[in-house]
């Protein structure tokens, strides 16, 4: 799902820059409570951000530590004190980054299996499949398709084993990505049509908004599975 990751950071930073706009227009008319409520929405658009990207690169916050002592270290070897030392920190620094640098993250589903499993189902080539986001608990997503319409229905709650996954916040973040209960209330869902289906983006791009927004992905499997329901 890299494609969706960088489409969903792009969105996110693109909605930074607008927020961040607006709160300079307030400040000129002296609007501070558009200040004030514009800040809140820019916080949290920023803490999003800093979630995906933790994700992409788990190596985030340990890169701009080192870089700040790289900085002071920098700044102090001007000084001509103790000038030797300060270059080997240096030196060893920029060697922890170049390790740090090489690492490459794995994502989810990444490449076409997953584009390929959504147009399998499109093709009835199978009932149903199952993306497993946190299968020692039982939490994971199931597709199906019903009355020319695919439903991604999260496990019913009374069957989601361990810890209340669906909390205020969660419930907010869902509806706001179109989820909805279903008629007997017993899990979340949300249904696309399929009239003019074209590709797999709309559908894992939802996926990523899932992982990304609503359990912030710390809650998820780094590996997660298909099951295909046949």
């Amino acid at each position: 799902m890299n494609e969706e990751i960088n489409e969903l950071l792009h969105i996110y930073k693109q909605e930074k820059e607008l927020i961040e706009s607006l709160i300079k227009e307030d400040q000129i008319d002296h609007d501070y409570k558009a200040v004030y409520l514009n800040s809140k929405i820019l916080n949290r658009i920023k803490q999003q951000i800093r979630i995906i990207e933790l994700f992409v690169d788990p190596h985030l916050q340990e890169k701009e530590q080192l870089k700040r002592r790289s900085d002071f270290f920098a700044e102090m070897s001007k000084h001509g004190l103790a000038k030797d030392y300060y270059v080997l920190q240096i030196e060893q620094i920029n060697q922890k980054l170049e390790q740090l640098n090489s690492f490459t993250p794995g994502y989810f589903n990444d490449g076409q299996e997953f584009d390929d499993t959504i147009f399998d189902l499109v093709d009835n080539k199978f009932s149903a499949f199952i993306f497993h986001l946190r299968k020692e608990e039982n939490l994971y997503l199931r597709f199906s398709i019903k009355k020319n319409k695919i439903i991604i229905r999260f496990t019913p709650f009374a069957d989601i084993l361990g810890r209340d996954y669906f909390t205020k916040t969660a419930k907010i973040v869902l509806k706001q990505i179109g989820f909805k209960k279903n008629k007997s209330r017993t899990c979340f869902q949300i249904k696309y049509p399929l009239d003019g289906f074209k590709d797999a983006i709309p559908i894992k791009t939802t996926v990523s908004r899932v992982i990304y927004e609503a359990f912030y992905n710390y809650q998820i499997n780094q590996l997660t599975t298909l099951e295909i329901i046949s």
